[in-house]
């Protein structure tokens, strides 16, 4: 082949008569550059000695052991490990390869780092391995410490770490968890201890309050080590959280992170993964990320997922009958098609778990679908005729009792409770039914709960796995399609861990083994970490407090020392009624005069086995302590005036209202019908764009969304109160009004009657949650939906 461009010149052109001369010159060349090959081999390049980290977790609870792998290129003589809380492990060499355990029994930040020595030397490696240990609970009688680096210290030598230059300051502030849940303890002091390379050289008293203090980095290594002493006169307890400083220059940061990966930590666990049965905001989380509904929700409009198209008036809508296409193109995770069976048998499970214990969203639904009193009407025969299905045109048919708009019937269908999973699936977890009116009332007569710890996809992301309370991890789902509305994900797995304490999550953030979480928007320090941006869409949860007419006194007892009170005391309205005027911005005054009058209805005294005497209120002898439950999401300064008000509002009775703050979790755990131990307990609920289905959710007496969980109920009003029971029913009948006619009018008529009935308090108050990202992830349009889920193939790397 001709190229067109001329032979390289690799010698000068000589006559060919002198062809033996470079014959020889070659040979020469090959000579010598053989000599250079043998010496070299016999000369190699010295590499330098090194131990490298194989493996190393950035996170675990106190009390368990971290298990750290690191690898050497060459035996060693000896290696140590200074493991940050003033211990080291030395090793002599067995292996290239070592696995090496240390039990952190205290919370802290450490900063692991090791050095060896060789034949050659020794040699310190400038790698340190940053681990949080978190708490696993404050316990009852503890108060747990916090030391956290502000942000006008000296900047350091990595982003967002606590490594150092030296001769700069560290500003640090000490801080603590309150006072214990129990509250007969008290903080009785707290004392902090700096120790440089191991030697303690300062010690500092520490106000209850807390401290900032600057302190001056020459050199080394300083340990910070903050105690905590709480008693009650008879017992003493201590505490301890440290903190390491590194002052390094040359120092380099491992941090265990999978590429095409992300991590999102969250407060609350998840508990069940039941498309019909999951309520929680944490189930959730799953859920809208790997099934799909036949109506999905943007920020301002709603769009096909299972439907090939959004039904209109003459094509779909027909009167109250809506007609759904199930699209061709939604398979499950084992590549099989989406088919209109699977979206009817979805949708009647919603409907027949309705009334199972703890409340589940199947009312979403059911209210509009079945006529009258729908506990009394879910029956075979109305059911068949509210939903029907053919697999030969695909299409799923809804015929609703009354006429209601089509923004109504697509906030329904993109709600909680209607996620479209398998048919099969369904069944082979337990949700068998037989079709027929005894079949139907067996199944409803069951008690079963059925739990799902995973899912079936036919969303962006399918399970890969998972260890409840810990962690799940999703991977994407190579069947899922995606639509113009709905994409394809470009990230690979997704891991959500769950931590127990904001705290936690702001510590990951700054290590960067997680990229995303939620913050409420007045969390102080997120602001100290570089490289975290927050992402401005935002959700707000409305705060209310919960009456608990059931409280599971026994476990309240192991809970909380001294607590006592009528294990039903507030299933009196009256009680009710009087603890809602006692909160801040009501009527204090009113609630005291709303108090006397129960405490001198000797029949309701007597029905709660109450001794009332000049002085106190007694129950089994003793004075009534009803403590308060909150978490540190919501806690605050309406906490503490209620707190003060209710004393106003018992008087001379003695009565106590201690304040107990436990995590998200704990809340989520014991919010069941049985398990509940708290009396009155602050939670929140999202405010989700449509107020139509957030007014049904907090007050749609016939649901019962909160009777599962406090043990409210409908019917006490009808016994107890008659003007109660008024309010109940025109706060029915105007939900009815506003789903069928979403306006202004019909809203705040909602909304009057709501605040009028004693279910609960309205605190008029809402927390802002802000999405916080690693600067590297890019949110798309609608990263968080209305109900403040995540949608991670919204994101991207």
């Amino acid at each position: 082949m001709n190229s067109g461009m001329p032979d390289p010149e690799t010698y000068p052109k000589n006559p060919r008569s002198t062809r033996k001369k470079w014959y020889a010159v070659i040979i020469v060349l090959i000579l010598l550059l053989s000599s250079f090959i043998v010496l070299s081999a016999l000369h190699t390049t010295q590499i330098s000695p090194d131990v490298s980290v194989n493996t190393a977790p950035n996170y675990l609870y106190a009390g368990d052991n971290y298990t750290l792998s690191l690898k050497a290129n060459e035996p060693y003589k000896t290696l140590t490990v200074y493991w940050g809380d003033n211990n080291q492990t030395i090793l002599n060499y067995t292996s290239n390869t070592v696995t090496i355990s240390h039990l952190y029994s205290s919370p802290g930040i450490y900063y692991i780092y090791y050095k060896a020595n060789f034949t050659s030397g020794s040699k310190n490696f400038n790698i340190y391995i940053p681990v949080y240990v978190e708490s696993l609970s404050n316990g009852n009688r503890t108060s747990n410490g916090m030391i956290t680096i502000m942000k006008t210290s000296s900047p350091p030598v990595i982003s967002s770490s606590n490594i150092f230059f030296g001769n700069t300051t560290a500003n640090i502030n000490t801080s603590n968890s309150g006072c214990p849940a129990n509250s007969t303890f008290k903080i009785l002091s707290q004392m902090l201890y700096i120790y440089t390379n191991g030697t303690l050289n300062r010690t500092m008293n520490v106000t209850v309050s807390g401290v900032d203090y600057n302190l001056t980095l020459f050199s080394g290594y300083y340990t910070l080590k903050l105690a905590i002493v709480t008693g009650n006169g008879t017992e003493n307890y201590t505490t301890y959280y440290y903190m390491d400083i590194p002052v390094n220059p040359h120092a380099k940061v491992y941090i265990n992170t999978v590429s095409d990966s992300i991590v999102m930590d969250s407060l609350t666990p998840y508990t069940n993964l039941n498309p019909q049965e999951a309520y929680s905001r944490a189930d959730l989380e799953i859920l809208y990320n790997t099934e799909q509904l036949l109506i999905g929700k943007g920020n301002s409009s709603y769009f096909p997922e299972i439907a090939s198209s959004l039904p209109a008036k003459g094509n779909g809508i027909n009167g109250n009958n809506y007609t759904f296409n199930i699209s061709n193109n939604v398979k499950f995770q084992n590549g099989k098609p989406v088919t209109a069976y699977d979206v009817y048998y979805s949708l009647l499970m919603d409907i027949m778990l309705e009334n199972k214990e703890p409340q589940t969203p199947g009312w979403i639904l059911a209210q509009y679908l079945l006529p009258g009193n729908y506990h009394d009407t879910m029956n075979y025969t109305n059911i068949m005729k509210a939903i029907t299905y053919s697999n030969t045109t695909n299409t799923i048919t809804l015929n609703f009792t009354e006429n209601i708009n089509s923004d109504t019937v697509f906030n329904i269908l993109s709600s909680p409770g209607t996620f479209i999973s398998s048919a099969s699936y369904l069944k082979s977890m337990g949700e068998n039914l037989t079709f027929s009116q005894s079949g139907f009332k067996y199944f409803e007569n069951r008690s079963n709960n059925y739990v799902m710890n995973s899912t079936f996809a036919d969303g962006p992301y399918e399970v890969a796995s998972y260890i409840p309370g810990h962690y799940i991890t999703l991977v994407r789902n190579p069947y899922f399609k995606g639509t113009s509305n709905y994409s394809v994900p470009t990230i690979n797995s997704v891991t959500i861990t769950y931590k127990s304490q904001i705290s936690s999550i702001y510590q990951d953030m700054r290590f960067n083994t997680s990229q995303i979480a939620l913050f409420p928007e007045t969390y102080p320090y997120i602001s100290y970490i570089t490289g975290v941006k927050p992402y401005n869409d935002t959700y707000n949860l409305s705060v209310m407090y919960d009456f608990n007419s059931n409280v599971n006194i026994s476990a309240l007892d192991k809970y909380v020392a001294g607590a006592n009170l009528p294990k039903n005391l507030f299933s009196n309205i009256t009680v009710r009624e009087a603890f809602w005027y006692a909160y801040p911005g009501h009527n204090t005054t009113k609630a005291m005069e709303l108090w006397k009058s129960f405490i001198s209805n000797k029949t309701e005294i007597n029905k709660f086995n109450l001794t009332v005497t000049p002085s106190v209120l007694t129950y089994r002898y003793k004075p009534l302590v009803i403590p308060l439950f909150t978490t540190p999401l919501v806690s605050g300064l309406n906490l503490s005036e209620f707190e003060t008000n209710l004393e106003k509002m018992a008087g001379t009775g003695n009565i106590t209202f201690p304040i107990e703050v436990v995590p998200v979790s704990f809340m989520q755990q014991y919010e069941k019908a049985g398990a509940n131990l708290m009396p009155v307990y602050e939670t929140t609920i999202p405010e989700t764009t449509n107020l139509s289905l957030y007014y049904n959710e907090l007050g749609n007496t016939m649901n019962y969304t909160y009777s599962y969980n406090n043990g409210f109920s409908y019917y006490l009003y009808n016994i107890s109160n008659r003007s109660q029971s008024v309010l109940m029913n025109e706060l029915n009948n105007n939900l009815s009004k506003l789903a069928a006619n979403y306006n202004e009018t019909n809203i705040r008529n909602v909304s009057s009657l709501l605040n009028g009935t004693y279910m609960y308090i309205n605190a008029s108050r809402s927390i802002t949650m802000k999405l916080y990202m690693q600067d590297y992830i890019i949110p798309g349009y609608g990263a968080v939906n209305s109900y403040g889920i995540v949608l991670f193939n919204r994101i991207s790397l």
